[in-house]
């Protein structure tokens, strides 16, 4: 029962912008505070914080912790093997998983015969990966009549080495491995590309005849629409979703005393994760439980919750300890989809664990570059235009833009960027430590570097000039007094490896 005599509490609703000015932060208060390496560049900024914020620390507090040497606390398990990662579960009855996946880069599959998986011995249960009305490749198939064949109707056209077709759960992983192999499948293999060069090019074999609404890709990196889609090319995006382009680059350009053009290239890496992905499903009536090698316990429930119709509630994700991820652990993956589907038809707990050359193949990389970079400086080291045109491909993903960094990490008024995916018949790509800056950088600093040498400056002092960040200012100083920067000696390695 209500209690009368209780103050009632009326939240006050902020002014609409527009009849009343800038909406003003009713919870938040703004506070100068003091932040840097005490006696080295000590500056103060000021910040909008909660208006219960306590106060910041005088500026000599003696720390416990920041700034302290710390003990791992989980060390000692690591290294006396008591550590759980999702390799080692072992649940009551559980089978093994394995994926039959395309041994091509472009094939469309003619029929398949799943009949001797399905009855070899320890086989208990095999999902084939059909295609939806409209195209889409199915996921929840329930507990569907089992079929022995499929025409190519049925089935997706397959576009990488290692996109997945089919699957068996098993007795054990040596069954599960050899069951795949009693799958018959008849390709029709079409002509491919998987080179970035190439797939651009005028009559290069073409990776999706359709244009690619969906923005995701292995890492789940969702990537802004773009605005065009050409034969294997892609966009071109131009920044504005962060802030550009910016100013008159042209005119930038006729401002500055000298330009430098240069293109830079980055090559495709692959995360090479200790513990491959993969995970243990266990479909239950009432709850389905996930031990997972992830970075996202909740990505990955919410992941499997809509793909198979069940209330967040009831999608538990376990992750203990993970061995790496580096971006590309975050949402459930074709693995942990097709571990959920075996384990609903098998009535038991599946293990899927990617192997070596599966983590390869289809468990995401960092797209590769193709970058011209344009910029025009002063005499005085001042930045005048930035103009950067970049190429990646995600080969079937998209999400291989590399402009960010170049359009706000230095100071600059004339910024442009066109930033394009190029499809090609390989594996999708996945986030990967920053995605898109790692490449950015490589171009961006090698070129800040040359105009350095140009204008004959310490390149450490000359980002000094160019960066007013304060943080950065004083990360370059520390890292500078760590490895020596004062004691460099310019050409004195004559060789191509310099030191």
């Amino acid at each position: 029962m209500a209690n009368p005599n209780k103050k009632k509490i009326v939240l006050p609703v902020a002014p609409d912008t527009e009849a009343h000015g800038p909406v003003k932060h009713l919870y938040s208060k703004k506070v100068k505070l003091p932040y840097g390496v005490p006696g080295h560049n000590l500056t103060e900024m000021e910040r909008e914080v909660s208006i219960d914020e306590p106060p910041a620390l005088p500026i000599n507090e003696k720390l416990n912790v920041l700034g302290k040497r710390t003990k791992r606390v989980d060390a000692i398990y690591k290294v006396t093997g008591a550590a759980k990662y999702t390799a080692d579960i072992q649940l009551p009855g559980m089978l093994f998983g394995k994926f039959l996946r395309s041994p091509h880069p472009h094939a469309i599959i003619k029929s398949l015969d799943v009949s001797a998986a399905r009855r070899y011995p320890g086989v208990r249960a095999v999902h084939v990966l059909l295609m939806e009305p409209g195209g889409s490749v199915e996921r929840d198939s329930g507990h569907d009549a089992p079929a022995e064949t499929y025409n190519m109707d049925q089935l997706p056209r397959l576009r990488y080495v290692g996109q997945p077709i089919a699957a068996v759960a098993a007795e054990s992983q040596y069954i599960a491995n050899e069951a795949v192999k009693l799958i018959k499948v008849e390709y029709e293999t079409k002509p491919f590309v998987l080179e970035l060069d190439k797939a651009r090019k005028k009559g290069a074999p073409i990776v999706f005849e359709e244009v690619i609404e969906d923005g995701g890709n292995e890492g789940d990196v969702g990537v802004k629409a773009a605005d065009e889609q050409k034969g294997n090319l892609r966009g071109p995006t131009t920044g504005s979703f962060l802030g550009g382009p910016r100013g008159d680059v042209e005119k930038g350009f006729a401002e500055a005393d000298f330009v430098l053009e240069k293109e830079y290239r980055t090559q495709v890496q692959t995360h090479c994760c200790l513990e491959t992905h993969g995970v243990v499903a266990d479909w239950q009536p009432d709850l389905l439980t996930v031990y997972a090698s992830t970075q996202n316990t909740a990505g990955v429930r919410d992941d499997l919750a809509e793909l198979f119709g069940l209330p967040k509630s009831k999608v538990r994700v376990i992750t203990e300890y993970m061995g790496g991820g580096f971006g590309s652990k975050f949402g459930a993956g074709h693995f942990g989809v097709m571990a959920t589907m075996l384990s609903k038809k098998a009535g038991r707990p599946v293990k899927l664990m990617l192997d070596r050359e599966e983590e390869h193949l289809s468990a995401g990389n960092r797209p590769n570059s193709h970058q011209m970079l344009k910029m025009g400086f002063r005499n005085d080291g001042k930045i005048t235009a930035i103009d950067l045109t970049s190429y990646g491909t995600a080969g079937v993903g998209l999400g291989a833009g590399v402009g960010r960094v170049a359009q706000d990490m230095y100071e600059c008024p004339n910024f442009r960027t066109a930033q394009y995916d190029v499809f090609t018949h390989a594996g999708p790509g996945a986030a990967f430590r920053a995605p898109g800056n790692v490449q950015g950088v490589f171009a961006l600093e090698q070129m800040i570097d040359e105009a350095a040498e140009r204008l004959g400056m310490d390149p450490v002092k000359y980002r000094d000039l160019i960066d007013k960040h304060e943080v950065r200012k004083i990360q370059r100083m520390k890292g500078a007094e760590a490895f020596g920067w004062k004691y460099k000696k310019p050409g004195s390695d004559p060789g191509p490896i310099k030191r």
